[in-house]
C-alpha cells in the first residue's frame, strides 16, 4: 500500500521500499503465473503451468522472471528451504504468493518438516525486487532471512521460528541483514523467538516495519541494531518477554509512531525477565534525530518503566515528554480480543498520526480507516487508530435465501436475516427484487417468508444505511422452479354389499389450493361438484344397477389450473369385507373380515379356514379390536363414522357407548396411557391428526402423515405400548403402498409394501413382541403378512367371509 507523503530522504527511501507492496496484487495473465502444487500431478522439470504445476517452491523460484507470480496452492504445506536466487525489476517484482481465502494464510512453507535439514524457510541473498506474501512461514531458526538485498517486501504472512536449530547466530523470526536496503515488513503476524520477532541488523538502510502484529514471544518484538533511519510505524507489539521495540547501537533518525507497545497482560513463560524489560528502549546513540510520538505504551505494571531513552528510565508517557518526545503518547487502557483487536478506547481509537512515515492506506486485514463517531479525532488531520488494526463499525448484516415451498405457497422463499447495529443510527430495508414494497427490518435475527409472483431467479437485497459508516448491503439470490401442475387420483370403496353404492375419496395435490372437484361417475347422471378448500373430499354415489363404470374426476386450483383422472371400477355383488386384526387367544395376532355387521375370524395363517363368526355392528360401521377389560385377549367393537362414536363389547356382555371424534374420522385405538388396557382414539384424514381420549377424560393430539392417509397403530418398537403410524395407499397402479411408523423418540421409519387397492393390516404374526405389517387384497381375498422381524417368509393365505 502507498506510504503517506512526506518530504525528505527518509520518505524517498521508505516510499521505494513499499512501492512493490501494493496489495491485493493485480492478476497476471496466464503466462506470467508459475503454479506450485504438491498434491496433484506435478513436475519440477516442467514449465509450472496450471495443468502441470511445479512440485516444489524452489523449482519455481529457479525459473521465475521479473513480473512473474509464483502461485502456491491453497491448503498445501511445502517443506524445505526456498533460496531465492533470481531478481525482479523495479515495478516488476517476482512475487511468491500463497492463499488467504478465509482471512488468514491457507498455504504453508515449513522448513522444519519431517526429514528436512533446512534452517530457514525463505532466504533472499543478494537479490532485488522480490515480494513474499499470503502464507504461513515456519523454520527452526530465522524463518525469513533477507541478506544484501534491495526492494524486498514481506507482506500479509504468519511467521514463526521455533529457535531449535543449532549453529552460530541467535534466532529471529524475520532477519534483515548485511547491506540490505528498502526492505518492507508489513501486515504480518510474527511471533518473537529468543532474540526478536523482527531483527533489522547493522548496515541495513531504509527498512520499514509497518502494520504488523508481533506478540507472544520469548524475545524482543522488534530489534533494530546499527540501522539508522528505520521506520517502525503502526504495529501492535505486545506480550513479549523482551523489550517490545528496541533501537540498539547507532540506530539514529528512526521513526517510531502510532504503535501499541504493551506488556499488559503479562507474557507467559518469561520467568524473571519481564520486569527488567520495557515496551520502548532507545540506546544513547539512537536518540539523535529519532522521532517517537503517537504511541500507546503500557508497562507490565503502572509503576514500572515504560521507556528507556538514552539510558534514562521513564515510568509514564507524561514523564517521557521531558525528553521533547512523545507529545501524544499515552498509556490507554488496552483490552484485546482473541485476534489482538483492541476495544475502542479514548487515546487509542482515532488517535494516530495519518501522515506518519510508513503508514499504509489499509490495516492488517486490508481494511480502510473508519471514523468512530463517539471518539474525538486527536491527530492534526484525518483519523487513524494506533496499532496494526483499524477498528471498523461493528455493524454486521447477513442475508440468506432459499426456496421454501409450503402448502399453498409454492413460490415461497425463506430468508434468514441477521442484522446487528453498529456505531451510528441506522435504517434497514429488505428489497425482495420482485417490485414489491421493501420491508423495514429491525435489528436481530429473524426468518422472513415471501411469496414471489412467478418462477424465475430473483436477487433480494438487504440495505442498511448508517450515519457512522454509510451504506451496507447484503444480497441473496434464489431460483424458484416452475410450479408443478395439479395432480389427482382417487380410491373408492363400497361398505354395503346389498347396494351398488361406492364412496369416492379424492387424493389431489396442487401447489396452490384446490377449490373445486367435479366427479363424473360414468352412469349418465349429472356430475357431482364439490367446492371449497377441502382438497380431498369424500363423495358417496349410488348406482342404479351393478356393473362396470368409468369414473372421471377433475380438480381445479385457485389459479385456474386443472387435472383429471379416470378409473374403471366394478360395482357388483358382495364385497370382500374389511380386514381386522387382534389377539383372540394364543401368542400371535389373528386376522378376520368384517362385513356389514358380521365378523369372521381365522386363527390359521395358512389357509382359508374360518374358526368363528359373530354378529356385531351395522352396515357402514368400522371394525375395531382392543383390550378394554385389562385382559390378555382383545374384545371387538365398532366405530360409527356417521355419529362419531365407539360401541365397545365388554367381557361381561355389556356394551359401552363412547362418543369421540367427528363424522368422517377413522378409529385408531391403542395402549396410549400404558396402564394395561387400550384407549380409544381417532385419526382425522382431512387434517392428518390423531386424537386420543385418555382414561382421565383429557385429550391429546398429534399431527402425523398427510391428509388422506389411513391410520395404523402398533407396537413398532417392541416396548409393550402403542405408537402411531399411517398407511399411504399407492397413487398409481405401478407404485407401492407406503407404511410410515412413528417411534417413541419422535423419529419415523417407512416401508413400501403391496400395491394400489390393497388395505393395511398390522399385528404380531410371529410372536416376536413387535408389531409387523401386511396387506389384504380385496380382489382375491388374500392376506400377505410380513415376517421380516422373525426372519421367516411372509404368510400368504386367503380368507372368505361367511357371506361371500
Amino acid at each position: 500500500m502507498p506510504l503517506s507523503r512526506r518530504v525528505g530522504l527518509a520518505v524517498a527511501i521508505a516510499g521505494s521500499a513499499v512501492a512493490s507492496t501494493v496489495l491485493p496484487f493485480t492478476a497476471h495473465a496466464e503466462s506470467t503465473v508459475l503454479y506450485v502444487d504438491n498434491a496433484v500431478k506435478c513436475d519440477d522439470k516442467g514449465t509450472g503451468a496450471q495443468t502441470l504445476p511445479f512440485c516444489t517452491v524452489q523449482a519455481a523460484a529457479d525459473m521465475a522472471e521479473p513480473g512473474q507470480t509464483v502461485r502456491l496452492a491453497a491448503f498445501r504445506t511445502f517443506t524445505g528451504q526456498v533460496t531465492v536466487k533470481r531478481s525482479g525489476q523495479p515495478g516488476k517484482p517476482i512475487v511468491f504468493q500463497g492463499d488467504t481465502t478465509y482471512g488468514s494464510p491457507n498455504t504453508t512453507v515449513d522448513a522444519s518438516g519431517q526429514g528436512s535439514t533446512a534452517v530457514h524457510a525463505f532466504v533472499l541473498d543478494g537479490v532485488h525486487d522480490v515480494t513474499v506474501s499470503d502464507m504461513s512461514i515456519e523454520a527452526p531458526q530465522e524463518a525469513v532471512l533477507v541478506k544484501d538485498s534491495t526492494r524486498i517486501a514481506l507482506d500479509r504472512t504468519h511467521v514463526n521460528a521455533d529457535g531449535t536449530a543449532t549453529g552460530p547466530g541467535a534466532t529471529a523470526n524475520i532477519r534483515v541483514t548485511g547491506t540490505s536496503a528498502n526492505v518492507t515488513v508489513s501486515r504480518n503476524r510474527v511471533y518473537a523467538p529468543p532474540v526478536a520477532g523482527v531483527a533489522i541488523d547493522a548496515g541495513v538502510t531504509g527498512a520499514v516495519v509497518t502494520t504488523n502484529i508481533i506478540a507472544d514471544g520469548t524475545g524482543r518484538g522488534v530489534l533494530v541494531t546499527d540501522a539508522p533511519g528505520t521506520v517502525v510505524v503502526s504495529n501492535t507489539i505486545a506480550r513479549n518477554c523482551g523489550n517490545d521495540l528496541e533501537l540498539a547501537g547507532n540506530s539514529a533518525r528512526a521513526t517510531v509512531e502510532n504503535n501499541i507497545l504493551s506488556k499488559d497482560p503479562a507474557p507467559r513463560g518469561c520467568g524473571v525477565l519481564v520486569p527488567s524489560t520495557v515496551p520502548l528502549a532507545v540506546s544513547a546513540d539512537s536518540v539523535q534525530g529519532t522521532k517517537a510520538d503517537y504511541n500507546t505504551v503500557v508497562p507490565l505494571a503502572r509503576s514500572m518503566t515504560s521507556y528507556s531513552w538514552g539510558g534514562t528510565a521513564y515510568a509514564t508517557p507524561e514523564g517521557f515528554r521531558a525528553t521533547g518526545q512523545g507529545a501524544h503518547d499515552n498509556a490507554a487502557d488496552l483490552r484485546f480480543d482473541n485476534s489482538d483487536r483492541p476495544v475502542a478506547t479514548e487515546g487509542l481509537t482515532d488517535a494516530a498520526d495519518p501522515d506518519a512515515l510508513g503508514m499504509l492506506s489499509t490495516d492488517f486485514y486490508g481494511k480502510e480507516p473508519a471514523d468512530h463517531p463517539s471518539i474525538a479525532n486527536t491527530a492534526p488531520s484525518g483519523y487513524r487508530d494506533r496499532g496494526a488494526i483499524e477498528l471498523q463499525d461493528p455493524l454486521a448484516i447477513y442475508l440468506g435465501g432459499v426456496a421454501y415451498s409450503q402448502e399453498n405457497h409454492p413460490l415461497n422463499t425463506r430468508f434468514t436475516v441477521n442484522y446487528y447495529p453498529g456505531w451510528g443510527r441506522e435504517s434497514a430495508k429488505l428489497d425482495f427484487g420482485d417490485g414489491s414494497t421493501p420491508l423495514t427490518i429491525a435489528s436481530g435475527d429473524r426468518v422472513i417468508d415471501h411469496d414471489y409472483p412467478a418462477a424465475g431467479f430473483y436477487t433480494a437485497t438487504l440495505t442498511v444505511t448508517s450515519q457512522a459508516s454509510g451504506v451496507h448491503k447484503a444480497t441473496a439470490g434464489v431460483y424458484l422452479n416452475p410450479v408443478a401442475q395439479p395432480r389427482t387420483q382417487f380410491w373408492w370403496s363400497s361398505s354395503d354389499r346389498s347396494r351398488a353404492q361406492i364412496t369416492l375419496n379424492a387424493q389431489s395435490v396442487s401447489p396452490w389450493p384446490i377449490v373445486r372437484h367435479v366427479v363424473d361417475f360414468g352412469d349418465g347422471t349429472a356430475p357431482t361438484v364439490s367446492e371449497g378448500s377441502n382438497a380431498n373430499p369424500s363423495i358417496t354415489h349410488e348406482y342404479g344397477v351393478g356393473g362396470s363404470y368409468t369414473i372421471t374426476e377433475t380438480v381445479i386450483d385457485d389459479h385456474g389450473r386443472n387435472a383429471s383422472y379416470s378409473q374403471t371400477v366394478g360395482v357388483a355383488g358382495p364385497q370382500a369385507g374389511v380386514p381386522f386384526t387382534g389377539y383372540f387367544g394364543g401368542p400371535t395376532s389373528h386376522n378376520g373380515l368384517y362385513d356389514n355387521g358380521t365378523w369372521a375370524l381365522s386363527y390359521n395363517k395358512s389357509d382359508s379356514r374360518l374358526n368363528s363368526s359373530w354378529g356385531f355392528g351395522n352396515p357402514g360401521d368400522i371394525p375395531v379390536v382392543g383390550n378394554w377389560d385389562y385382559t390378555c385377549q382383545c374384545q371387538h367393537a365398532i366405530y360409527r363414522p356417521s355419529t362419531a362414536a365407539f360401541d365397545l363389547s365388554r367381557r361381561d356382555g355389556s356394551i359401552s357407548h363412547v362418543p369421540f371424534g367427528n363424522p368422517g374420522d377413522l378409529p385408531a385405538v391403542g395402549s396410549w396411557d400404558r396402564n394395561g388396557h387400550d384407549q380409544v382414539a381417532v385419526y382425522r384424514p382431512s387434517t392428518a391428526e390423531f386424537w386420543v381420549r385418555h382414561d382421565d377424560g383429557s385429550y391429546s393430539s398429534l399431527h402425523f402423515g398427510n391428509p388422506g392417509d389411513v391410520p395404523i397403530v402398533g407396537d413398532w418398537d417392541g416396548v409393550h405400548h402403542s405408537q402411531f403410524g399411517v398407511f399411504r395407499p399407492a397413487a398409481n397402479p405401478w407404485e407401492p403402498n407406503l407404511f410410515i411408523f412413528r417411534h417413541d423418540d419422535g423419529s419415523y421409519s417407512t416401508v413400501t409394501y403391496g400395491n394400489q387397492g390393497d388395505l393395511p393390516v398390522v399385528g404380531d404374526w410371529s410372536g416376536t413382541g413387535r408389531t409387523s405389517y401386511g396387506i389384504f387384497r380385496p380382489g382375491n381375498h388374500q392376506f400377505t403378512l410380513n415376517n421380516a422381524y422373525a426372519g421367516r417368509p411372509d404368510n400368504v393365505y386367503t380368507i372368505y367371509n361367511n357371506i361371500g
